[in-house]
Order: C-alpha cells, then structure tokens, then sequence
C-alpha cells in the first residue's frame, strides 16, 4: 500500500513516544515485545475478533449463529476464565445490540495519508500517517465512524472516559483520514465495552443433601444440638469451600449483565470541531518532529511514572538493558518482524 518508502506513523507509535520516548525506542526501533501478551490485551482482542467477524457478516449480509463467532473470538484461550468473560461480554454484547441501527459500510478498513507540516502545506518525507478505522456505517441516512474498545474504566456518563475523548488525538486523526479518502462522517461513534468487575468467588462445598460443610479444627463435620450439620462456621470452625466453575462463574456474570447492561455497554458520539482538527494537524506534526530528533541523536529519554508498573519494558529499562535488532533477545521477549501487525500486509509490501 506504502507508495514510498516511508515509515508508518500510527496512533500508537505517536501515543507511546508521547508517554516514554523509551519506550517507543523499545518497540518501534529495537521492534521488541513480550512473548505473551497481557490478559488485558488477550481479552480486549479476542472480543474485537468476535465483533469485526460479526460485522464482516452484517456487511456481506452472512447470516450466522452468533455462537460461532464467539467460538472463534475464545479459539486458543487457555485460560477457561479468561474465555468465559470473553464469551460472556460477547454474548450480552450482541443481546445488547440485537436490533443493530449500525449498518457497516467499511469494516476494518487501513488509510494512509502524508503527514502534512500545517505551515507550508509540504509532506514529511519520513513519515506517513496510517492506521485501520474499525467501520465506517450509516444511521439513519448519515455515515459514521465507529471505533470500538474495551475498558476496566467507568464508562457511565459524565465519567472520566467520555470527557478524555473530547481531546483524543486517535479521533481526530481518523476524522481526517475519512476525508482524505472522500468521506464525509457526520461524526464518531465510541462503542465500548466494559470488563467486569465480578471475579470468580470461593463457593460453600455442599453435601449429598444440599447442605453446607463446617468442620472444626480436627476436620471433623460440625453439628448442633439437635443433630443437624452447622450451616455457620463460629469461632475455631471452617466453612468448606470451593472456587466457582468457570460455567458457575459465566452464568452469575450474565445475569449481573441483564440485570445492569449500561454498566458493561455504551454508546456514544464525539463531535470534532474545525479546530479541533486544525489543533490536530500541529500536535502530530509536531510529534514527528520530536521523533525525529529522537533517532537522530539516538536519545530516547525516560519518563518515569505510575505507567512504569504496566509498561511490558520496565524489566529491561530499569537495568539499562537496550538489545539490539539481530542479539539474542532477553528471557521473555522476542523480536517482531512487523513494526505494525494490524497493518502487516500493507506494511510488508513496501520491504
């Protein structure tokens, strides 16, 4: 797709050097990450999976039993919990959005653009923007971007999530790339979803005839008085348990989901103003430049904050450990071949 060989400049490249220069350093030039992806990253995929399989359907007018593409988006899960939210959320997910006003137009569709300096109106000749926009749809006779996500944050309104977006440079960026392409969305649509809260629970063991087990400190079975087992542990006493099932667990997080949908699901529009846009065009011009410089001078410096508990570099930056491209990489990591995997194959036809 690249007709120059230019560097992809995504929104994930520009976000992470914007939060450490080092850590961008780590993943775009040195092309290092962990051998396994985090839970978060696992789950949030796996329900993008099953959502864009769905919606390829709805574009192609395929009909299908919804189970298969929750059988496809929990395919080579390991972990049954994991699975269960995974296929629990996509469930309430397309119960939620049963009658669906979102016809897709464009599902998963990559852009590329120059990265324009906003004062002469030239194009970089190291970068160019590109990205992949979830869908492009129509509502009621208007045309939409619609951008899909997955969240452990409070996404009730007023919160905190919805009012960051009102300045989030992603949205923007794929506002221009639209009309680069000759659309003309009449705004954005965040459709997110929330992961839950619930976590499997310890469950009382139970006997043949329903009741709960407590024993004292020998482990021996506890009766009162009248002969009857103790349904209560007191002092000294334990009350038997067991970890809930996965099944256990997945049926008591659909009813929680029935019983509050808008706790795991909204949908909301972000409008962008002219200058929003035009703010845009100087930030990420601007983010290039400093990029730029960054590989010049070969200095990418730390920034150093709560984000280090979660950054997948922290290990290596913190020894001052920086591989390079072609070593042996360090225990628990491993070398990328593409710099972008949601943009793999346009990306690797430029070489």
């Amino acid at each position: 797709m690249l007709s120059q060989k230019k560097k992809p400049l995504t929104h994930s490249a520009m976000q992470t050097y914007r939060r450490c220069a080092r850590q961008y350093d780590y993943k775009y030039n040195r092309r290092l990450s962990r051998t396994s992806d985090s839970k978060a990253l696992r789950m949030g995929a796996a329900i993008h999976k099953g959502i864009e399989l769905k919606r390829l359907d709805d574009k192609n007018g395929v009909v299908r039993d919804r189970q298969e593409y929750i059988d496809a988006a929990t395919d080579g899960i390991e972990d049954a919990f994991e699975a269960a939210v995974v296929a629990t959320l996509l469930a309430g997910y397309f119960w939620r959005y049963q009658e669906e006003n979102l016809i897709p137009l464009e599902v998963e569709s990559v852009f590329e653009m120059p990265l324009v300096n906003p004062d002469t109106g030239t194009a970089s000749r190291t970068f160019t923007l590109m990205g992949k926009c979830d869908e492009y749809a129509e509502i009621l006779d208007r045309e939409y971007l619609v951008e899909r996500k997955t969240t452990s944050e409070d996404i009730s309104e007023g919160s905190q999530y919805w009012q960051r977006l009102r300045i989030d440079p992603q949205i923007s960026l794929y506002y221009l790339a639209a009309r680069q392409r000759g659309l003309n969305p009449a705004s954005i649509v965040y459709d997110v979803i929330r992961k839950p809260t619930i976590q499997p629970r310890q469950i009382p063991e139970l006997d043949a005839d329903g009741l709960k087990i407590v024993t004292d400190a020998a482990g021996e079975r506890v009766y009162k008085k009248d002969g009857t087992p103790r349904q209560s542990a007191g002092e000294g006493m334990t009350l038997l348990s067991r970890l809930e099932t996965p099944e256990e667990y997945a049926e008591r997080l659909w009813d929680d989901i029935l019983e509050r949908p808008d706790f795991y699901f909204a949908r909301r529009e972000i409008p962008r103003l002219e200058s929003d846009l035009e703010e845009f065009q100087f930030e990420v011009w601007q983010t290039g430049q400093l990029i730029m410089a960054s590989d010049r001078a070969g200095m990418f410096p730390r920034h150093v904050g709560r984000h280090c508990d979660w950054c997948e570099f922290a290990d290596l930056c913190m020894q001052g450990i920086r591989p390079e491209p072609g070593t042996t990489p360090p225990a628990g990591y491993e070398f990328r071949e593409a710099l972008h995997p949601e943009l793999k194959m346009e990306v690797e036809s430029n070489g």
